[in-house]
């Protein structure tokens, strides 16, 4: 006979198996959950038989005990990739960003890939719980070959586990084969990077012999992290209007403005909050603002075929837009990222070594220097940021303060922006030495 499976079935359900008799021997049918019929041959070679195992099956439904034939009767028959595309269709109609759905995307493609690729499995509801689990040792098998962080393991599991809750809310699938899977365990110092960049490499950068070749203001923008304290997508989305030029108060709330994703950008959880621009980056940022009224500024955003189009916009940070400026007209556009250029000035800051090479192939230059190899830059822009929040703690901020401008709760302050503890090796071994230990019970050293 066929190994069952329980699923969850309603209360109200109360099936009703039929028996009937054709030529090659005694049939039964009976509706499913979900009000389809499904139609078998009976266990048992005659009418007797066929109805008192007609009985056990009506008791075994009630309870949600179903054989894989029956259980394919119940599905909606989803693709991976039909299922992906409504779960992401539901991810936008919520209102989510467009990062956020994005990301989501990305990791359920991987997903998708992964299991038709090893188990020839197209469709969701064929993923049973031994497949969850084997993919969930799979992933702990790559971190250990160090292939991916622990970190990008949890959290491409939870988005399966994610997926798969939602389509079982949906009534898409009869059971969940991932309730059961445990999360993968991330240790507290795993799960978000702590370093925080001291102050005194802002001298150096700021002194590098380093000019964008497309004019992106780099040293001012590494230097407007660290004294704002701003994510990197908060200070490129900064505009002229955004700001009050006299007293520094920077209003960062969500906006009509062109993105990728559209023509509103959100801060992050899409939370208001006002920061303050101290004076002297108020004063670097003087040649950028009049930039900015002197010359026509664009952001790209999709038309209604796709398309990246210029949009006339009113950013600060921003460079030069090569395919709108002429030899006569100099146009500024915003982008999206400056992985390139950071690089480059911690290079040219001697703060990171790299070997440079150009792209063979094209022999093109990404964010206007050419492609370097090998690079390891000590700070990311994040530890810019972390950087700001130690400085005001030093400089006597309060906790709440430092919460507030930085956008976020007085824990996550606490837990991943005060940098790494320092380590005072010559000040604990006095303390080992020479402290904790009886003077008259040390061993001499001959």
């Amino acid at each position: 006979m066929n190994e069952l499976v329980k699923i969850d079935v309603s209360f109200e359900y109360s099936p009703k198996v039929y028996v009937y008799k054709r030529d090659t021997g005694w049939f039964w049918k009976f509706e499913l959950p979900n009000g389809k019929w499904f139609y078998g041959r009976a266990a048992g070679d005659d009418e007797k038989t066929a109805k008192r195992n007609a009985s056990k099956k009506e008791r075994e439904l009630a309870k949600g005990f179903f054989t894989q034939k029956e259980i394919d009767r119940l599905q909606a028959i989803l693709t991976f990739d039909e299922a992906i595309e409504e779960f992401i269709d539901e991810l936008k109609a919520e209102d989510r960003s467009p990062r956020y759905y994005k990301d989501e995307f990305k990791k359920l493609s991987y997903i998708a890939k992964f299991f038709k690729e090893n188990y020839r499995k197209v469709y969701v509801h064929k993923v049973s719980e031994d497949d969850a689990f084997k993919f969930r040792k799979d992933l702990l098998m790559r971190v250990k070959r160090k292939e991916i962080k622990r970190i990008t393991a949890f959290g491409i599991l939870n988005c399966a586990k994610r997926l798969f809750k939602w389509l079982r809310k949906r009534k898409k699938i009869p059971f969940n084969p991932w309730a059961e899977i445990e999360a993968i365990a991330v240790p507290k110092e795993e799960r978000a990077r702590t370093v925080a960049a001291p102050r005194e490499i802002l001298t150096k950068l700021l002194d590098a012999n380093f000019e964008h070749r497309y004019e992106f203001p780099i040293k001012e923008f590494a230097y407007g992290l660290f004294r704002t304290g701003a994510r990197k997508e908060e200070l490129l989305f900064m505009e002229l209007d955004d700001v009050n030029w006299e007293t520094g108060e920077w209003i960062i709330q969500t906006k009509k403005c062109p993105t990728k994703h559209g023509d509103e950008w959100r801060p992050k959880y899409g939370k208001t909050r006002v920061t303050i621009i101290p004076h002297d980056l108020l004063l670097m940022l003087r040649p950028l603002v009049q930039r900015a009224l002197d010359h026509k500024v664009v952001g790209y955003s999709p038309n209604k075929r796709g398309k990246l189009v210029a949009k006339e916009a009113r950013f600060i940070f921003t460079m030069l837009d090569r395919k709108l400026s002429t030899n006569t007209v100099k146009v500024y556009r915003r982008t999206d990222s400056i992985r390139g250029a950071w690089g480059a000035l911690f290079i040219a800051a001697g703060l990171a070594d790299s070997k440079e090479s150009t792209n063979s192939s094209t022999g093109k230059y990404k964010n206007g220097i050419k492609k370097r190899t090998d690079i390891k830059i000590p700070y990311t822009r994040h530890d810019m940021r972390r950087g700001f929040n130690l400085e005001a703690k030093r400089a006597g901020m309060s906790l709440d303060d430092r919460a507030l401008i930085l956008g976020h709760s007085k824990e996550v302050n606490e837990d991943h922006y005060l940098g790494k503890p320092d380590f005072d090796a010559d000040k604990i071994a006095e303390i080992i030495n020479n402290k904790m230990v009886d003077k008259s019970k040390r061993f001499k050293i001959v």
